[in-house]
């Protein structure tokens, strides 16, 4: 769960201080402060917002949070800038986890903030940055900050370069032509054994998205098995069908990059559509 915006804000403040920010009218009648006990809110028109106890502290800490806050307000689609694409292996387990190996991460030039302590998964349109998704290692909160240039149109595209051959009997072929994922690293995973993959990077398939779509390919959506993915599948197959696309579901337990080539091979054959 999301923490409350004022208290994204009131970590950023210095200890001691405080700062007035918008709340249930149009001038700044909401304080957030810092103090000695921890992060508090109050409203001169409604009333207290809140208190959470301070944690673990740290100038560091205070700093990575400001500099995390800016980098999701920043206008400008930038890589921090200490961005690099060493990611320490102990940082690297995330990757690990999910099947991506070093030398498919550095494919996709995958990198790390050694400042932020957060995984950096940049998002290329024709060459050109078009957004990224920073991981933390550390459980901060939020854990994933997105920063795309349109959240309308930009998606990651899995590259078909690295697509790993299928056998040449027609009895293993991919059911599939293109498969839409939720997440970079499942589109990733998932783009090995289909000729597409796009990540379109959340549950709802946007209007300026379609023009990635393979003309009359067969779709298959396989978004995350929670409650948001499961609902957000079922409304983009209806869509793509009423719009003429041969479009379906794929269902599965667990989120499509956890899963072995062999099992990902298996949810994509034609025998178990």
């Amino acid at each position: 769960m999301s923490e409350p915006h004022w208290l994204s804000i009131a970590k950023t403040i210095p200890a001691g201080r405080s700062l007035k920010i918008g709340c249930c009218a149009a001038d700044k009648s909401l304080i957030v402060s810092n103090d000695t006990k921890g992060y508090r809110a109050y409203c001169f028109r409604c009333g207290p917002a809140g208190f959470v106890a301070h944690g673990d502290f740290s100038v560091d800490a205070l700093k990575r949070r400001r500099a995390e806050l800016a980098m999701s307000q920043e206008r400008e689609v930038k890589l921090p800038s200490d961005f690099t694409t060493e990611i320490p292996a102990n940082e690297a387990t995330w990757l690990y986890k999910a099947g991506v190996s070093p030398s498919v991460s550095s494919h996709y030039g995958f990198g790390y903030s050694p400042f932020l302590r957060r995984i950096i998964l940049p998002i290329y349109k024709s060459g050109v940055l078009d957004g990224y998704i920073a991981r933390s290692t550390i459980s901060a909160r939020p854990k994933y900050i997105e920063k795309v240039r349109s959240p309308e149109t930009t998606v990651f595209l899995a590259d078909p370069s690295l697509a790993l051959p299928w056998p040449n009997d027609g009895l293993l072929a991919p059911a599939y032509d293109c498969v839409l994922c939720e997440d970079i690293l499942s589109s990733v995973r998932v783009g090995r054994h289909v000729r597409s993959c796009i990540a379109i990077l959340g549950t709802s398939l946007n209007a300026g998205m379609y023009s990635e779509l393979p003309v009359g390919a067969r779709i298959g959506i396989w978004l995350d098995p929670d409650k948001a993915g499961t609902k957000g599948a079922a409304a983009i197959a209806r869509s793509l069908s009423l719009q003429g696309w041969k479009a379906s579901v794929i269902r599965s337990d667990k989120d499509p990059k956890y899963y072995s080539n062999r099992e990902l091979r298996r949810f994509l054959t034609a025998r178990l559509m």
